[in-house]
């Protein structure tokens, strides 16, 4: 089954939405949360992380929409659903890319012993 992406389907725009809406609480958060030097990284894994959840949250519920409405699932859920998961994988992916920084260059992040 191939994923056909119409810009003026209710559920692309719930979708849509729900993803703008999680982008300044997703990249906040990332910053906020991030202990390595340049946080653009954190940044970034926030960024990608949010639009995976965009993909997927459209793919999943582009699924259960066919033409005999066996599974309706409306614009509002999507929205919701976006916003929610979005937030939570953009949380996600700068956490991960602050660990994986924060590992790579662990002598920056080293507290020297006490003697």
């Amino acid at each position: 089954m191939a994923l056909h992406i119409n810009p003026l389907d209710g559920i692309f725009i719930g979708d849509f939405f729900g993803f703008l809406i999680s982008l300044p609480i997703a990249l906040f958060l990332a910053f906020w949360f991030s202990a390595i030097k340049h946080r653009v990284f954190a940044i970034l894994g926030a960024l990608l992380g949010s639009f995976i959840g965009f993909v997927a949250i459209y793919a999943w519920i582009g699924t259960l929409v066919s033409d005999p409405p066996v599974l309706s699932s409306n614009p509002g859920a999507a929205f919701f659903a976006s916003a929610l998961f979005c937030s939570i994988l953009g949380l996600a992916g700068g956490v991960l890319v602050d660990v994986l920084v924060a590992n790579r260059s662990n002598r920056d992040y080293r507290r020297p012993a006490h003697e």
